[in-house]
């Protein structure tokens, strides 16, 4: 996907709500975009293919924050909104097709933070507030199939994501002390054994990267002291993405943990208290930053430079994926647009 030529992406569609969209997953045949808003409990599918919402489905008892489309074109999983009943601890297996859902994935103290599904099997990873990460199996409800160990001393939530091969997973979390973050990669295959590279990312680093950027020292420190929200591969895993809830994202070295580049959220307040929306390009290329002014900012992945800023919304965009089969983006903020080369 090149941002850097002319006449660059159109927005072609736009798929309008009545609430700031949470998050935000395509399928894995890029024909179906699924639109999870928690304020209002909707989910939203949008067909990428033809055009236009093909379905609009509430989710008022449970409630949706987070979505995660599954190798079914008919079936996602979701988490539940925060404020709706004792079971928003739990993860949920949706049939789309008629508003059922077939299973319910019980076990974390605490809401859930992040859903992935393999893109091999029927495997998805979840991690809580409770500072645990779960192994599932999408075709078994009940218990997970085990709880991941986290390195010792870590504080706050973890986060949990498998990579494009699904053959390894990665797991973040807090290093006590405030001196940085864990990153863990686990072999999808033989996990019980425990993880096969260790790094760390030090709060220091993350310091230094930022002035380095052109950021006062005060701001400095305090942008590396943000709470990490996201974490992405690129489909060669030598690049991780983390997104942050301090209005800034940053990109580690895959093999080494080393901070390559680092993206502040541009157009508004100094910080914000809610994630920076960040994602890798299927293409590995480039990579999409949302901005307080409605603007995405998208950058060239291997040089970290500005390549072209789209407009079009009025609001903070808070959600991005990336097409994983077609030259397609989409970009939420209260409306969501798909944007075509």
């Amino acid at each position: 996907m090149d941002f850097s030529s002319e006449p660059g992406p159109k927005m072609a569609a736009c798929i309008r709500g009545s609430a700031p969209a949470s998050s935000i997953s395509y399928h894995e045949s890029g024909c179906h975009l699924y639109v999870a808003s928690e304020a209002d409990s909707v989910l939203r599918i949008f067909d990428c293919v033809k055009g236009g919402t093909s379905q609009m489905i509430k989710l008022q008892r449970e409630g949706i924050r987070t979505v995660e489309a599954t190798h079914h074109k008919r079936c996602v999983l979701f988490s539940p909104g925060l404020k709706n009943g004792p079971k928003k601890n739990n993860a949920y297996y949706l049939s789309v097709h008629d508003n059922k859902i077939l299973r319910e994935f019980e076990g974390h103290q605490s809401v859930v933070t992040s859903i992935s599904m393999s893109p091999v099997d029927d495997s998805f990873l979840s991690s809580s507030a409770d500072g645990t990460v779960r192994l599932w199996d999408l075709g078994k409800s009940g218990n997970s199939v085990c709880e991941l160990k986290l390195p010792q001393n870590v504080e706050g939530p973890p986060l949990a994501a498998f990579d494009s091969t699904g053959l390894v997973f990665g797991v973040t979390a807090k290093m006590a002390g405030d001196e940085g973050n864990h990153i863990n990669l686990f072999d999808a295959r033989n996990y019980s054994a425990g993880p096969f590279s260790e790094m760390q990312v030090k709060r220091q680093d993350i310091e230094a990267k930022l002035r380095s950027s052109g950021s006062t020292p005060e701001r400095a420190y305090a942008l590396s002291r943000s709470e990490w929200t996201s974490i992405d591969f690129n489909k060669s895993g030598k690049q991780i993405l983390i997104g942050t809830n301090g209005g800034v994202a940053l990109t580690v070295d895959g093999y080494e943990g080393s901070l390559m580049h680092s993206f502040q959220m541009e157009g508004g307040a100094d910080s914000s208290p809610l994630p920076m929306a960040a994602c890798f390009t299927s293409d590995d290329k480039s990579i999409l930053c949302g901005n307080h002014d409605g603007t995405v900012s998208c950058y060239q992945a291997d040089s970290g430079l500005l390549a072209r800023k789209l407009r079009g919304h009025v609001d903070r965009v808070n959600c991005l994926a990336s097409n994983p089969k077609y030259a397609q983006i989409a970009t939420s903020c209260t409306n969501t647009a798909v944007w075509v080369w």
